[in-house]
């Protein structure tokens, strides 16, 4: 079994050995809001006590990795934005320039995401 982090959701992924192909086949069982990853009990029944033990390690591992980067990320996201802001001021020759306005683009797509995410959750008065 693997697990697939696809937006807000993690897919469970049984591997089944296809004797027409020869190879194995990917064959999705479920999948768990990644929010609160707990198997519902339907999903439960249908996977061996070895894939339950899986995911609950997955959970205790991975995800909890995931959180755990994603609050760093927020903690520690406006000493970033100076960081950056530092960088882009000292970016003088032309190549440098370049790819700092490709940065400068992508950047600016992520600060709207994230300015509609806060005024979404009320944080932005």
């Amino acid at each position: 079994m693997h697990f697939r982090v696809r937006k807000q959701v993690v897919q469970l992924v049984r591997m089944k050995y296809d004797p027409a192909i020869k190879r194995g086949r990917a064959q999705v069982v479920g999948s768990v809001k990644l929010a609160s990853p707990i198997l519902p009990a339907e999903l439960r029944e249908q996977l061996t006590a070895q894939e339950v033990a899986e995911f609950d390690t997955w959970v205790a591992t991975q995800h909890r990795s995931h959180q755990l980067k994603q609050e760093l990320a927020a903690l520690t996201l406006a000493e970033q934005i100076d960081q950056a802001r530092e960088w882009f001021e000292q970016q003088q020759c032309a190549e440098n320039q370049e790819a700092a306005r490709v940065l400068a683009e992508e950047t600016m797509r992520s600060i709207k995401q994230l300015r509609r995410t806060l005024n979404q959750r009320g944080l932005l008065e």
